[in-house]
């Protein structure tokens, strides 16, 4: 196994881990801010805008 495929398992059970963990909408949505993928406003960014179309959040 190199480098790369060691870094792509612990990534993807990374990823596993955290989807089995609850968390509110609250820890969500300013997971998501951090990320980048959300604005101070709670807007998608220009990078993924078209996630907008998808997502329909609640607040």
């Amino acid at each position: 196994m190199n480098e790369n495929d060691i870094a792509y398992k612990r990534a993807l059970e990374s990823a596993q881990n955290a989807l089995k963990k609850k968390v509110t909408k609250e820890e969500a949505l300013s997971s998501f801010m951090r990320a980048g993928i959300l604005d101070k406003n709670g807007n998608f960014t220009e990078p993924y805008k078209e996630l907008a179309k998808v997502f329909k959040f609640h607040r």
